[in-house]
């Protein structure tokens, strides 16, 4: 069955979270930080998806229902918003403080991506 196939390792979430983590939390680094920490997650998340795609065979493209488009949609303006907090306090002085965000984020994206993964297998062994 497809949703077998597509199950996501454990590994992934939390490797995923740090990625993302790097990225909000650029913003407090200062120069030359910042762009590191965002080439870090940026490389990150490009070998996540292809050490993903090498394990399932497969690339995922779409969300499989409306619950794991709700849930992925809802993860990505958390994620906006915290990397906007992010660059706010960078700018106002506050950059010390940029490290709740990162963590935040962190949160959300390993608490987030975890729901949608199980929405998005339910929805799948539905044939949604």
């Amino acid at each position: 069955m497809l949703a077998d196939r597509i199950r996501t390792p454990a590994w992934y979430y939390p490797l995923l979270a740090v990625a993302t983590a790097f990225i909000i939390g650029s913003p407090g680094a200062g120069m030359p930080g910042q762009p590191v920490l965002v080439a870090f997650g940026c490389l990150g998340i490009v070998f996540l998806s292809l050490a993903y795609q090498r394990i399932t065979g497969l690339t995922v493209t779409r969300t499989a229902g409306p619950r794991s488009l709700a849930i992925a949609v809802v993860l990505g303006i958390v994620i906006v918003l915290l990397l906007g907090v992010s660059f706010a306090l960078a700018a106002t002085g506050h950059a010390a403080w940029v490290w709740v965000t990162a963590i935040a984020a962190f949160a959300a994206m390993w608490a987030g991506g975890s729901l949608y993964d199980r929405a998005y297998s339910r929805e799948l062994r539905r044939g949604r």
